[in-house]
């Protein structure tokens, strides 16, 4: 059970209600929980929503369910796994992530996916950077760092709220 209360939308001031509906997961725990604090719940939407600008849908995704599995966070895991299928991740790609197999993506995503676990971890590798550098550029590597590290400080959040996944876990494997 969550340690805040998760508000729903009438719950919140009347100028912050469209956070529940102006973003991808609709009334989410996550959007719950943080609308106990209005205005910072509607700085992490605009700053994640640039963020999310950084790369194409797909290739996000990709960043953010790597990040979601090296910190082995159920609930940031459980919403991009669906995010990510509907972004074109497949279920394939998506047991790659999770099982650490990511010689079985294309080289693209092995680079997105090493270079965010490194990240997410603390430890990101000279060669992986290297990769992202040769593959995009120092901006897109600089963005992927920062998306990952978004990663971190949500799920932090979320362990800080109590808050879980909605439903049953979708797995670790799909």
């Amino acid at each position: 059970m969550a340690r805040v209360p998760l508000l729903e939308a009438e719950e919140v001031d009347e100028e912050y209600r469209y956070l529940f509906t102006d973003n991808d997961v609709g009334e989410a725990d996550i959007f719950r929980g943080m609308a106990n604090a209005p205005k910072q719940l509607q700085w992490y939407l605009r700053y994640s929503t640039r963020l999310w600008e950084i790369l194409p849908e797909r290739e996000r995704e990709v960043v953010i369910l790597a990040a979601a599995r090296a910190l082995e966070h159920e609930y940031e895991w459980h919403q991009h796994v669906r995010l990510g299928r509907e972004a074109g991740v497949t279920d394939a790609e998506i047991n790659a992530i999770s099982t650490g197999h990511l010689g079985e993506l294309d080289d693209d995503d092995a680079t997105l996916a090493a270079y965010a676990h490194g990240v997410t971890q603390g430890d990101p590798r000279d060669a992986d950077y290297e990769r992202v550098v040769d593959s995009y550029d120092v901006e897109t590597a600089v963005g992927v760092a920062m998306l990952a590290s978004h990663y971190v400080a949500t799920a932090r959040t979320l362990d800080a709220m109590g808050v879980t996944p909605e439903d049953d876990f979708v797995g670790w494997t799909v």
